[in-house]
């Protein structure tokens, strides 16, 4: 019996060695045809168990020798081409290259000329739909299909996406943005609502700003912020969508649904719901939640628009996509009824147009309002631009038809360009070839065949910095040799001559455009006055028949948000985290620049941190905090001109003021002043007292400087360019005798002495209080003393402690080398002992230790989840019932943990008694001779179990009534 199972499961790894060798050998044969660069890794990037557990197997390769994996692992290593950008492409001195593993071949390029050519030619070329299978859980949809079916979905969908549509997302996204302004600044009097001076939820608001606006224009739902109300006309049955409470029959609101839905979806795409429903762990409960709330929102949203449709009662205002979709299938008087859309199919595209329209525009904005505080420089240029189009009027009157392509050629229009060409939402377009026949390809004027079926992957964030398709200059920033990797949106205002050798110019003619109209926004993603890209290296909404429907409406909705933001306020980065408002005002100028440059450091780390789930965004609680209690622009200008004015014999000497000085003159007095009264409200308004001109140049980096392009003579640039070195200088007065006294060089006073002595004390002990923060000591000390000042820690050191002492018994120390004694040091001769590691396929190691983990972790903390008294006591303290009948909410009540630790150790101290002292086997499940093993191997036992499970218990009820 034991030979038969030896010889299958030899037969077993034969045949699957065999077949990764010869996989693999057909793969390489392939690749070579190409003529292309290859790699070969030994299994495909793309495998989903890869992908899922690469985080685990990455840090084992590493330990082998170097050479065995530095020149392919990197391409292994989900979002690599973000976080290196060029580096591997500038290694490998090739555009496209080729991974080679077993079971497929896939190929990266990051080449205008190919990427223009595969994304035009979409009958060879086909989007990789495969890989959005997993898109398909709410139905079919125009993102997850391909062919004659794909034809249908964007011919239904795109028909909402066009500029009278573009015009009322306009309007919406400037009553969204006064939403959030009103939340993070308070009312337009100065009035502030919030209680915070920092913002930690920067993304969290630009998501909920964007959800709002594809709710409202999409779809007819009015959405809230916090402190709104629905108007009282509103249609009943779009009432609960809108709702900040959940409504009858739903345990979450529509929005909380959709925001839940999209944190949680990896869970949703990978476990089935039955699963997700059983799973004792809380990101499955709130997935299956979100997912159930979201459906059953969706399919009631349908049922009413079916009825609208049916009766007659049709939307005329905004995109109403659900609308659009349903008409197209149960209006029978429409002209292209399409009745092979299923009621599933809507409410897939419905999904779709929820993500698309909402993550993808909402990352982009709090990607730019971040980037914008990082270039203090850039901020003040876009404000010079929105002064210039709009001046101090209110943007409800903005003419969409008018100031909407002014506002796209201008510094808002650059910015939102070069934070997609940064951070395009979607890093990576897949592509495929037709499993039908190979297709060339033309590169650097060389004909390349591609094999049937190759995955092709665009790389977006790559081709957006290659330097061989943008004109460049060396960076200020980082010292490279071109700035492909810094934020500069006066790179839209260069040269438009893009330098192509003669091979490019040669292969340009080859591309066929498909010319054919599949609906949607049929213009340039870069507006004509803005440097225009050659075709193939700027793709943030892809590119082809393929592109992105809403890029015309995404556009216009982050020119709107940017453009009434930065019409009244600034931002900056917080840093608060670093000093105090107190700290910051007693700072001098150079300590202030310091500071700030540490916060932009640790901004654009965090930036270099973002990865994809289904866009490009920060994962893993990351943030970069801003401060909102800054100047608002006109006030900042003010402040500056008074400070210049009152130290005029100081600064009218320098050059870089003579225009200020002259424009003073001439005006017979503040050119700022008179400018700023010109276009504000009169209105009084609370300010804080104004800062002095070296704090404002704080904010400001003193390498970055205007375009040479731009010839601009704006106040506030050449102050805060000039601070620094103003700051510091002698007024210059005119030569004049001095008396012998004046020129004797007196010896110091006993005064300046210790006044020397204390400056230096004062400087050494800032020093070391600087070292020690930027150390990180401080704050990791108190991380760790506050996780282990909880129940949960009790109970882990002593569940360690007892699988410390159970691997003593079931995986035992084996002598494995002698380290040799060092005479010059005196040492004898070490012996090294390791574990047993071939013990580990002995069930004398498995029958023990799944025992210890059944009876001493799973039970116990499947009784603590379902069984949580802490969960009711913390529901019943938060939520209560007024005298009135109304609903109370009651704040700082108990904790409710996801386990409770109370239960966790009532019940592991009866299953510990019952099997270990009383040697109950569950009708023969449990060994005795694992359960004898245990007993031997644990401190006194069964008995020390009990202890253990006393102290976590007494812990757990100590903890309750502190709280309580």
């Amino acid at each position: 019996m034991a030979f038969t199972l030896l010889a299958a499961v030899g037969a077993t790894v034969a045949v699957a060695i065999y077949t990764i060798l010869s996989g693999l050998r057909k793969n390489i044969a392939k690749a070579r045809k190409t003529g292309l660069v290859y790699l070969v890794v030994p299994i495909s990037p793309i495998n989903i168990a890869w992908q899922l557990t690469f985080w685990l197997w990455v840090p084992l390769i590493k330990l082998l020798p170097r050479s065995l994996w530095k020149k392919w692992l990197f391409v292994m290593i989900p979002e690599w081409a973000y976080s290196t950008g060029q580096t591997h492409f500038d290694r490998l001195r090739t555009e496209s290259f080729i991974v080679v593993s077993p079971t497929n071949l896939i190929m990266y390029t990051q080449s205008a000329e190919v990427i223009h050519h595969i994304t035009q030619r979409r009958e060879a070329f086909p989007k990789d739909i495969a890989k959005y299978d997993i898109l398909d859980m709410f139905g079919k949809n125009v993102l997850t299909t391909e062919g004659a079916l794909w034809r249908i979905h964007r011919k239904v969908t795109s028909a909402s996406f066009n500029e009278k549509n573009a015009a009322h997302t306009f309007a919406e996204a400037i009553n969204q943005t006064r939403g959030m302004l009103d939340m993070w600044f308070g009312d337009p009097d100065g009035e502030r609502t919030g209680t915070t001076k920092t913002i930690r939820s920067l993304e969290h608001d630009t998501m909920t700003w964007a959800l709002n606006i594809i709710g409202y224009v999409g779809f007819g739902l009015r959405l809230l912020w916090p402190g709104q109300t629905l108007p009282k006309d509103i249609d009943p049955k779009l009432a609960k969508y809108g709702s900040l409470d959940a409504p009858l029959g739903h345990s979450l609101t529509f929005a909380d649904s959709v925001a839940l839905t999209l944190e949680r979806i990896v869970a949703i795409m990978v476990f089935p719901e039955v699963l997700l429903r059983i799973l004792p762990f809380k990101f499955a409960k709130e997935a299956y939640t979100a997912k159930r709330n979201y459906v059953q929102y969706m399919n009631e949203f349908l049922n009413d628009k079916i009825e609208e449709t049916q009766s007659g009662q049709l939307r005329t205002e905004g995109m109403d996509i659900m609308g659009q979709l349903v008409q197209s299938k149960y209006n029978s008087s429409a002209k292209d009824n399409n009745s092979e859309l299923a009621d599933s199919d809507i409410v897939g595209n419905a999904f779709i147009m929820i993500v698309a329209g909402h993550e993808t525009t909402a990352n982009t904005l709090h990607f730019a309002l971040v980037e914008l505080a990082n270039n203090p420089a850039t901020q003040r240029r876009l404000q010079r631009d929105v002064d210039a189009l709009f001046g101090g009027s209110d943007p409800s009157t903005w003419d969409y038809e008018k100031v909407i392509n002014p506002l796209l050629a201008s510094h808002v229009g650059a910015t939102v360009n070069e934070t997609l060409r940064l951070m395009p939402p979607v890093t990576g377009i897949p592509k495929v070839v037709i499993p039908d026949a190979d297709q060339p390809v033309t590169i650097d004027g060389q004909t390349h065949v591609l094999p049937a079926g190759l995955a092709i992957t665009l790389l977006a964030v790559c081709v957006h910095r290659n330097p061989r398709w943008w004109p460049t200059r060396p960076s200020e920033t980082s010292g490279k040799g071109n700035d492909m990797d810094d934020f500069l949106p006066e790179r839209w205002y260069r040269s438009r001559d893009v330098k192509l050798g003669q091979k490019e110019e040669a292969t340009a003619a080859v591309v066929v455009e498909d010319k054919a109209d599949y609906g949607g926004f049929q213009g340039s993603d870069v507006s004509a006055s803005l440097y225009r890209p050659v075709r193939g290296s700027y793709l943030p909404f892809s590119d082809g028949p393929r592109s992105c429907l809403g890029r015309r409406i995404a556009m216009v909705e982050m020119g709107a948000v940017l453009a009434v933001i930065f019409q009244r306020y600034s931002i900056e980065l917080a840093v608060d985290e670093w000093a105090s408002d107190e700290q910051v005002e007693t700072m001098g100028p150079e300590e202030k620049r310091r500071l700030y440059r540490r916060a932009q450091e640790k901004s654009r780390e965090t930036i270099r941190q973002a990865d994809s789930v289904l866009t490009l965004k920060l994962h893993g609680g990351r943030y970069v905090p801003v401060s909102y209690e800054s100047y608002r622009k006109t006030d900042l200008e003010l402040a500056i001109d008074e400070h210049l004015s009152e130290q005029a014999s100081r600064y009218q000497l320098d050059s870089r003021f003579q225009d200020y000085f002259k424009s003073r003159a001439r005006a017979g007095g503040s050119p700022v002043k008179k400018e700023g009264l010109a276009t504000l409200d009169l209105k009084p308004a609370r300010r804080r007292a104004a800062r002095v001109v070296e704090e404002i140049a704080a904010a400001v980096e003193p390498d970055e400087e205007e375009d040479d392009e731009d010839e601009s003579t704006s106040l506030t640039t050449q102050t805060a360019h000039a601070a620094q070195a103003a700051s510091d200088a002698l007024a210059r007065t005119p030569g004049r005798a001095m008396a012998l006294a004046s020129r004797l060089q007196l010896p110091a006073t006993p005064a300046e002495v210790a006044q020397a002595v204390d400056r230096s004390a004062l400087a050494v002990r800032t020093r070391v209080a600087s070292l020690y923060r930027d150390s990180g000591f401080g704050e990791a000390t108190q991380q760790t003393r506050a996780w282990l000042s909880t129940v949960h820690s009790v109970v882990s050191a002593i569940a360690l402690f007892e699988l410390y002492r159970l691997r003593q018994e079931v995986l035992p120390d084996r002598y494995a080398f002698t380290v040799p004694a060092v005479r010059a040091l005196g040492t004898p001769d070490y012996p090294v002992y390791l574990p047993d590691m071939f013990a580990l396929v002995t069930a004398g190691f498995w029958g023990p230790t799944l025992t210890w983990a059944l009876t001493s972790v799973l039970l116990p903390s499947l009784a603590g989840y379902f069984f949580n008294l802490s969960l009711g006591a913390a529901q019943a303290q938060s939520v209560g019932v007024s005298a009135s009948g109304g609903r109370v909410v009651r704040r700082g009540g108990p904790v409710a943990y996801v386990v409770d630790p109370v239960m966790f150790s009532i019940v592991k101290a009866v299953v510990t008694y019952v099997v270990y002292a009383q040697g109950v086997t569950f009708w023969g499940l449990i060994s005795l001779e694992s359960v004898s093993r245990i007993n031997s191997a644990l401190y006194s036992g069964w008995r020390g179990v009990l202890v253990g499970t006393a102290v976590s218990g007494l812990t757990a009820v100590y903890d309750a009534v502190l709280r309580k």
